[in-house]
């Protein structure tokens, strides 16, 4: 259905808009080879925030040699506490009838068995603020690095800059035309905020309402392979290479990665062209430790790829407007899952849930939380995310708005989230 209204989209767009902006006359080549830096394109996981998360990004052909972006992205996470159950010494016997016991009645299971367990401990709640500074560079035409500094602070949502990823806005809008507290929100106070993560070994990692912290800077270089382009069709490849160095103690490993991205540009009329892309990485999550830290993120080597489908339109003063659709994968950050459909299949280990009689923060609990399978699935499980992109480039400055939803069978990344990003280079073409 979402691809389908985006198409429909892109074509009505195309249709009534793309003549306003046409004008035969000028051939721009510019059209063909619209720069493409889109730095908050990923799941703004309470988790994930801690590994490495690689940017969207194809050089314009002109390229500017110094550029500078900031981005603001606010997120939605509601995770209700959870215990992971990982059991020890386990039997063949034992092995074979844990097949057949459904991941939450596992932990009586182990009880009755008297089965010794390691746990885990994850919750979340609140909305998730990142500010992502970053500077770009390229030189000799072919070569292009970005370095980005990340910072975050958890908030409750109640500020007015916070309404749209807000408790009372998204329960409002489940209410009018979805189903009515379809995460169970309304089974606990609106407005609080709080991380949690324990291990197996009884570290804890915690940050509270309008805490700041740092996650990494991570580091971006793309070196261009083919660049081909025609007065009607543009193509470029680019090899990637990609670092993150950590400024945490929930994560703190060196994580390296690489990537290959493939681009091209159809003209659709003198000032109006469709671009398709793709990029696809690996990267080593254990790669090297940085310090002490949580046993957290344990899947090694995690696969990431990047579609992306826009239709670009512009006007006779050279002015960019962008309209696209992404759609971002991401494989786990923990090991234990298989593949189901509901998103309950696990290896072995048991999932134990907040029950009626329950406390959590201090508050009561009247009833289990509807859908609280998402809080194993938001780390052991991949994430599909799918972007609205809309950009607007002018005389060199660029800001782009990004709307993440996830797909109705893969949910569980942040609720929603938004990102303003705005580019500009002080010093002009140098």
């Amino acid at each position: 259905m979402i691809r389908v209204l985006t198409i429909s989209m892109l074509f009505f767009l195309n249709s009534w808009i793309a003549p306003i902006f046409a004008q035969s006359s000028t051939d721009y080549n510019e059209i063909l080879s619209l720069p493409l830096h889109y730095s908050e394109v990923n799941p703004e996981s309470p988790v994930g925030i801690f590994s490495l998360d690689l940017p969207f990004f194809f050089p314009a052909q002109n390229s500017i040699k110094h550029r500078f972006s900031a981005a603001f992205t606010m997120a939605n996470t509601w995770h209700p506490r959870a215990r992971f159950l990982y059991p020890q010494n386990l039997t063949a016997e034992q092995r074979t009838e844990l097949k057949d016991i459904y991941m939450a009645w596992r932990p009586e299971y182990f009880e009755v068995m008297n089965i010794e367990t390691k746990d885990k401990l994850f919750q979340s709640d609140g909305v998730l603020q990142h500010l992502k500074l970053t500077y770009l560079t390229g030189w000799k035409e072919k070569n292009n690095l970005i370095i980005n500094l990340n910072l975050h602070q958890l908030s409750g949502g109640q500020s007015l800059h916070n309404f749209l990823v807000s408790d009372s806005f998204i329960e409002a809008f489940h209410s009018n035309f979805a189903i009515e507290d379809n995460f169970g929100r309304r089974l606990f106070p609106f407005n609080k905020a709080s991380i949690q993560f324990d291990d197996e070994d009884g570290n804890s990692f915690r940050k509270e309402k309008g805490d700041l912290f740092t996650s990494v800077i991570d580091a971006h270089y793309y070196r261009q392979l083919i660049d081909h382009k025609n007065s009607k069709w543009h193509f470029e490849s680019q090899l990637g290479g990609h670092l993150s160095i950590p400024l945490n103690n929930f994560h703190p490993y060196l994580i390296p990665g690489v990537s290959l991205g493939l681009r091209t540009d159809l003209r659709l009329g003198a000032k109006s062209s469709l671009t398709y892309a793709l990029d696809g990485a690996i990267t080593d999550q254990t790669f090297a430790r940085w310090g002490t830290g949580i046993k957290a993120i344990d899947w090694q080597y995690r696969k990431h790829a990047k579609s992306y489908l826009a239709l670009n339109l512009i006007s006779a003063k050279k002015n960019v407007f962008v309209l696209g659709l992404l759609v971002n994968y991401q494989d786990p950050l923990m090991n234990g899952y298989y593949f189901t459909w509901d998103q309950t299949g696990y290896h072995e280990l048991g999932v134990e849930f907040l029950q009626e009689g329950d406390y959590w923060e201090g508050e009561p609990i009247s009833k289990e939380f509807y859908l609280a399978k998402l809080t194993p699935a938001s780390v052991y499980y991949f994430s599909v995310k799918t972007y609205f992109v809309m950009g607007f480039h002018k005389n060199g400055h660029q800001f782009n708005i990004t709307c993440g939803e996830d797909l109705f069978s893969v949910n569980n990344a942040p609720d929603i989230q938004f990102s303003f990003q705005y580019s500009f280079s002080p010093f002009g073409k140098k």
